[in-house]
């Protein structure tokens, strides 16, 4: 019994000191690691010559068992090196945890890893600073990312969804009103007039999210669209984009009645009212004649007429004078538009005249001469909007034409474009804007008009597009199509770069181009 015993020491001292003699190492250690909520981190060890053990916040995972059993540890060997790898689900009570490879030969040596740490990113807090500037055109929101590891080493980490709700909308209040503001990646957003309604109240709030799922909220703010309010005689504006007429009466009256005729909508009110103040709102953008009718029990008491226009854009007169002719704008008092579009339509055959109005807000009236060949015209007035493109609508047609004697002057050249061309190929309308270095904010702005229609379509181009584009027009020979240039602070240049009207045959048939007078080609 002794021997056998004997024997057996022995050979446990032989394993060990063979075991001794191998060359032990940890020829990978494993590494810090940060990854979102919700994952699992895998930490990974190659060792050669000993047992391969974890420790986990200094103590050995196996007398952690059976309360971590969600730490998981797997094992293969290859060629007399032993990978194992520790893998830890990404939970918030493992933030910070310590891992540690040991390589161990019982009662010989220890070979120890680095500890290294599992950083979890966990769901994101509010955003911080959410503010809006708005205007008549848009809203502008930003805000201040809330903090956030960097989980990917690419960015980025994260995302941002902006949600509006129409509070003047009862039926439907908190409708999220876009779905181009979803996923975004920066720290600003801007709402264009598709989203918002003129006179409407909205709450905005914005929602981070990262990999770990959706953050917390922020605080919702609350933005007014609309323009400057302003006064007329028995009108004036109630909300700040839209207007009311505002009929004052005399005495108490048993019924009001308000019949509208608009460019765009037929009106015919009917109110009770037992005040003497009755109103009612008119949408904005819009030409409007207005009839009044007052009664008493005794019968009407009152009939009366106006003729009131919405747009920023009052009245337009056009005088022929030396080299073209002299046009003036009136614009509404406090009115934000950059200006006007003044659209001259001369005989079938030819190409409407183009020329922008620019102006501060400060000015009520503008001016300018317009050289144009001779000929009998039709005049256009448009509304500049603040974002410096045509309103699609004309604010004012004038009754009468207006007959020109005197020849046409010479184009200024643009600020922004270097160049621009216009060429027809059967439906298609090909483009070529080259820009100015000299402003890098500058875009070529498209505009087209059907021979005697009121509607304007506009297409500004940044000059991020890859030039020549290509647009399609049914009858093209029935349109002007012109090219402006534009910069985003100063708006359209006065005149286009190149203006051109298309025969059936695909050539081009007049073609107004810089310090070129208008020819047939």
């Amino acid at each position: 019994m002794e021997t056998s015993c004997f024997s057996t020491r022995g050979l446990v001292g032989a394993l060990l000191l063979a075991l001794s003699s191998v060359a032990q190492e940890i020829s990978h250690s494993p590494e810090s690691t940060t990854i979102f909520l919700n994952q699992s981190a895998v930490f990974t060890c190659m060792t050669r010559g000993g047992v391969t053990l974890w420790r986990v916040n200094g103590t050995q995972r196996e007398l952690l068992l059976p309360i971590l059993r969600d730490l998981v540890v797997s094992e293969t060997t290859s060629e007399g090196v032993v990978m194992q790898t520790l893998t830890i689900p990404a939970r918030a009570q493992y933030n910070g945890t310590r891992v540690q490879c040991v390589s161990a030969i019982v009662g010989v040596s220890l070979v120890e890893s680095d500890n290294v740490t599992l950083t979890i990113q966990g769901q994101l807090s509010a955003v911080a600073g959410l503010s809006a500037v708005s205007n008549a055109n848009s809203v502008i929101i930003s805000w201040s990312a809330p903090f956030s590891l960097d989980v990917t080493g690419v960015d980025p980490d994260i995302w941002y969804s902006v949600l509006i709700y129409n509070v003047t909308d009862e039926n439907n209040p908190t409708a999220i009103l876009c779905t181009d503001c979803i996923n975004i990646t920066e720290t600003h957003y801007t709402f264009t007039p598709d989203y918002l309604s003129p006179c409407h109240v909205y709450n905005l709030s914005v929602i981070p999210l990262n990999g770990a799922g959706q953050g917390e909220s922020s605080p919702s703010i609350t933005i007014t669209i609309g323009k400057p309010t302003f006064i007329r005689t028995h009108i004036k504006a109630l909300c700040d984009d839209d207007v009311a007429v505002t009929y004052e009466h005399r005495e108490m009256v048993d019924e009001y009645i308000l019949h509208g005729v608009s460019d765009m909508d037929l009106q015919n009110i009917s109110l009770s009212s037992n005040h003497r103040v009755s109103t009612y709102t008119l949408s904005a953008n819009k030409n409007f004649n207005i009839f009044f009718e007052v009664f008493t029990a005794a019968g009407p008491v009152n009939v009366s007429h106006v003729t009131f226009t919405t747009y920023d854009v009052q009245s337009l007169s056009v005088e022929e004078e030396e080299g073209g002719v002299l046009v003036r704008g009136e614009f509404m008092s406090g009115s934000r538009a950059t200006g006007c579009l003044v659209v001259l339509q001369g005989p079938p055959s030819c190409p409407d005249i183009f020329r922008a109005l620019p102006r501060s807000q400060s000015q009520d009236t503008v001016s300018t001469t317009v050289p144009v060949p001779p000929s009998t015209y039709t005049v256009y007035g448009y509304d500049l909007e603040e974002n410096g493109l045509p309103n699609t609508m004309p604010a004012i047609l004038l009754e009468n034409q207006i007959l020109i004697n005197s020849d046409a002057d010479k184009v200024k050249p643009s600020f922004y474009l270097k160049s621009a061309s216009i060429s027809q190929r059967g439906s298609t309308v090909v483009i070529d804007c080259e820009f100015s270095e000299v402003y890098p904010e500058a875009s070529c702005v498209l505009v087209y008009r059907e021979y005697g229609s009121p509607l304007l379509t506009v297409v500004d181009i940044p000059q991020l597009f890859d030039f020549p584009v290509s647009i399609t027009v049914d009858s093209p020979e029935n349109y002007t199509v012109a090219l402006f240039g534009k910069n985003g602070a100063t708006g359209l240049d006065e005149e286009p770069l190149v203006y051109t009207k298309f025969s059936g045959s695909g050539n081009n048939l007049f073609v107004y181009k810089v310090f070129g007078k208008l020819s047939q080609q």
